[in-house]
């Protein structure tokens, strides 16, 4: 294991320095094809020599074998060991030589010389049959003579193969001495240029640094080398050029920056103020609407309680004269029908009118309650939207405009009524104010709701045939403090509001669609659930009217 890893820690630094370095990059690139071509020339010189000391050894052999058969075959014939081992006794002054055997023609040895059966590795064998000759044949015509034997003989090629590594040893380090030469003046001239690039390179990381504390190496040289010197002290008299523009700019920026927080503290207590008095002019706004509400309400109710009063002020009257009756002594069955039928109806008048006021009173609370406190809760579209219509009527009843409610009855919400009604009350009042201008032209104004085919949502819909709205200010209706009647009632917040309501408040949207003189179209979309609010949904406790 600690080899391994003394091995992979050569290899990484190796590599490293590889990739880091031009002139080790270099001259291993050149250097390493040069390590593999000598490196395939020793295998090629080697594998050549054992094929060419081989091919001779083997020839030799044959050649033995046949000069030693004609004699070994006569001595074999006449079964002279002696002779035979005459024959053979030299070959075993040849250093080449490990054994040799004569078989007699069943195969049996006759005489055997050296070893007689040694290992087959890194041995030459050659073999030949032994012949004796007939009247009138040949040597070397087998079919005239006799077989009487066999002779093997082994040759080892031990020699061939020391005298092969030794010189393979040779070629080696001849190639690598000739290559450690190429390539130590291969580094030197690599050097030569490398040098001066690898400073300049540290020059030019300087440079990219930020720094211009260098100097530039003189290199007295006319190629590209000395170009690039040249190039490079250039590079750093702009770079100098750049840094002192650069402090120059920060400097400047500086006061800018100086300047624009001053401005900004400004604007930001601008805004502060701006945003305290939008706010308080939504809150006015409101309480506007609603103290006009109430005086609208209150004018309604002077009627049933004003006829409340005067029923019982006569009733009164009638039961005083009824009690002087009763302490007379005239007392008659159709005076007390007389006055039966009076009390009756009184009764009933007085009842119907204070059912009345009791109605619009009760009616005008959850308006009020809604619309001060905020508070979310489960109601009916239908309803909550009648009664505010039923609340703006008194106010607009000498107007000539009609309301007309189309809503869908059993959509049940789970929202906030009061922003609704005000979303409702801003935008029928918007249209009073601006579509029917005229108090004297006829028009109508028409609440209706759509129930979404995904069950969750309801379009609600407030559309007039006024005058409509030009296409120039449709885009601005929203903003807040944009109103064409300035100065004629109009405040520009009563759309911004209605924006900011169903935006923020009731999770949906609203759009609007107007020509001129063809009226104009809200469609607030609206979920049944309202999105749940940061904090608590009521901001203000609600106020409770008196019963």
């Amino acid at each position: 294991m600690p080899l391994n890893w003394m091995l992979r820690g050569c290899l990484t630094r190796f590599g490293a320095v590889f990739s880091e370095s031009l002139m080790v990059r270099t001259v291993g690139l050149i250097c390493l094809p040069l390590l593999l071509a000598v490196g395939l020339a020793v295998v090629v010189a080697i594998s050549f020599s054992n094929r060419d000391a081989r091919t001779a050894l083997e020839a030799r052999a044959r050649q033995t074998v046949a000069l030693l058969a004609g004699g070994v075959g006569d001595a074999l014939w006449n079964v002279d060991r002696v002779a035979a081992q005459s024959i053979l006794h030299p070959l075993s002054k040849d250093p080449d030589f490990v054994g040799a055997v004569v078989f007699e023609r069943g195969g049996s040895v006759f005489l055997g010389l050296g070893e007689v059966d040694p290992p087959r590795s890194g041995l030459i064998v050659e073999q030949v049959s032994l012949i004796r000759l007939t009247a009138g044949g040949q040597a070397g015509e087998q079919g005239r003579g006799q077989h009487i034997g066999q002779l093997r003989l082994y040759l080892t090629t031990a020699n061939a193969e020391r005298t092969i590594n030794s010189r393979a040893w040779a070629i080696a380090l001849s190639g690598l001495g000739l290559l450690v030469a190429v390539c130590g003046l291969l580094a030197v001239i690599v050097r030569g240029v490398t040098a001066p690039v690898r400073q300049m390179t540290d020059g030019m990381a300087v440079l990219a640094a930020g720094r211009i504390d260098l100097e530039i190496p003189r290199v007295d040289r006319r190629d590209e080398i000395g170009r690039m010197a040249a190039a490079l002290g250039t590079l750093k008299q702009h770079a100098a050029e750049r840094l002192e523009f650069i402090e120059r700019q920060a400097r400047h920026m500086e006061v800018i920056e100086e300047i624009v927080a001053k401005r900004t503290g400004e604007l930001t207590a601008a805004l502060e103020t701006l945003k305290l008095a939008q706010n308080e002019l939504i809150r006015s706004e409101k309480l506007a609407a609603l103290g006009g509400m109430v005086a609208a309400i209150a004018h309604e109710i002077n009627t049933p309680i004003g006829s409340s009063l005067t029923v019982a002020t006569t009733l009164s009257d009638k039961i005083t004269e009824f009690q002087a009756i009763l302490q007379g002594k005239e007392l008659r069955r159709s005076v007390i029908r007389d006055y039966s039928d009076s009390f009756g109806t009184a009764s009933q008048l007085l009842v119907g009118n204070l059912l009345r006021a009791s109605e619009l009173i009760g009616r005008f609370k959850r308006v009020a309650v809604d619309q001060t406190g905020e508070l979310r809760r489960r109601f009916e579209l239908d309803v909550v939207c009648g009664e505010v219509v039923a609340m703006l009527r008194p106010t607009y009843r000498h107007s000539p405009v009609s309301i007309d409610l189309r809503l869908p009855g059993g959509v049940v919400m789970d929202s906030f009524p009061g922003a609704l009604g005000q979303v409702l009350t801003n935008l029928m009042t918007n249209a009073m104010l601006h579509a029917f201008a005229d108090a004297t032209a006829a028009g109508s104004i028409t609440v209706g709701a759509t129930l979404e085919e995904d069950g969750r949502h309801v379009t609600l819909t407030v559309a007039d045939d006024g005058a409509g709205i030009p296409a120039a200010v449709l885009p601005r209706i929203f903003d807040p403090f944009f109103t064409t009647k300035l100065g004629s009632g109009g405040s520009g917040l009563g759309l911004h509001i209605v924006y900011a309501i169903v935006m923020r408040v009731l999770g949906g949207v609203v759009a609007v669609e107007s020509q001129i003189g063809q009226g104009t179209r809200f469609s607030i979309v609206l979920p049944l659930v309202a999105p749940q609010q940061s904090g608590q949904d009521a901001v203000e406790e609600p106020v409770i009217m008196p019963s």
